[in-house]
């Protein structure tokens, strides 16, 4: 009887799991369309945010992309004699076009502002080399310093808030899409920039409360990875002194929980804490990255 009763209680889902499954359904439906780079941006966003946590659609994506891949490869279909014989009577019949009149005083004209033109370009890029050499020569030692923070993660209100909220999103549909980022900006009273690693790709944004502060969460694919980023005003991310001590002398500060991977730093009127199932390493990347610009 019991067993019965058990198999019922499987057949029946919930409202929720029902429409997830809906969703999954659709979802896996444009994986063909998505591996062709044939959606709009919120759709290709929509899915990106799916495959992060859903193995199944991971593989089907692979089977989409290795299909398209051999697809690429394959010689094309040589056109037969009589379909080749249209298209040249097509061609010979069409009118020719008329040679576009050029007067001799613009064709010497044209000479020296080609030659200025690909002068300025030069130096442009010259300057701008010089420049980012400059800013990368000043940057780098700061970016390669790090400091482990000093206490157990749970044991800064803060971070343990932000750690608790990352396993709470990254179990289910994430609560908001990239094209709420004007939203977002327009809810809270301290600036909101996205990470701009070319790895990264932004999936969702939304606000909520850390430890009953407010703060604007981005979250990232990376990979077959989610990373959330959590923005909070300057006044909250400097409370606690571990997190000031962690930080001084413009170092990054690296924690680890439960196989999870944090890292903090401070910003003009903000503080960011990154959350991600990946290496530490990672993270410092995506720092250092952020610091040289």
């Amino acid at each position: 009887m019991s067993d019965e009763r058990s198999s019922l209680t499987n057949r029946i889902a919930s409202p929720e799991e029902a429409a997830r499954e809906s969703r999954h359904e659709v979802l896996r439906e444009l994986l063909g369309a998505y591996a062709d780079r044939e959606l709009p941006p919120e759709t290709v966003a929509q899915i990106d945010a799916h495959l992060v946590g859903c193995a199944e659609c991971r593989r089907g994506l692979e089977v989409h992309d290795t299909l398209r891949a051999r697809l690429a490869v394959q010689p094309p279909a040589a056109a037969s004699p009589a379909f080749r014989a249209r298209i040249a009577a097509a061609i010979d019949a069409a009118p020719a076009p008329a040679a576009p009149r050029t007067s001799p005083d613009a064709r010497v004209a044209s000479g020296p502002r080609v030659v200025w033109l690909a002068v300025a370009g030069w130096v442009a890029a010259t300057v701008l080399a010089l420049a980012l050499a400059v800013s990368t020569g000043l940057t780098s030692p700061l970016a390669s310093s790090t400091r482990a923070l000093a206490t157990p993660v749970h044991a800064v209100p803060l971070l343990g808030a932000v750690v608790e909220d990352y396993a709470r999103v990254s179990r289910g549909d994430l609560p908001g899409r990239a094209r709420d980022l004007d939203a977002v900006r327009a809810a809270v009273s301290f600036p909101v920039e996205p990470l701009r690693s070319s790895n990264l790709r932004l999936l969702a944004a939304w606000t909520t409360e850390v430890n009953g502060e407010p703060a604007a969460v981005l979250a990232y694919r990376l990979d077959d990875r989610l990373l959330v980023q959590y923005l909070i005003a300057e006044d909250v991310f400097f409370r606690h002194p571990a997190i000031r001590a962690a930080v001084a002398d413009h170092h990054l500060l690296r924690a680890a929980d439960a196989g999870r991977t944090v890292v903090a730093w401070p910003e003009p009127s903000t503080g960011t804490v990154l959350v991600g199932d990946v290496p530490t390493e990672t993270l410092q990347t995506i720092w250092r990255s952020e610091s040289s610009r």
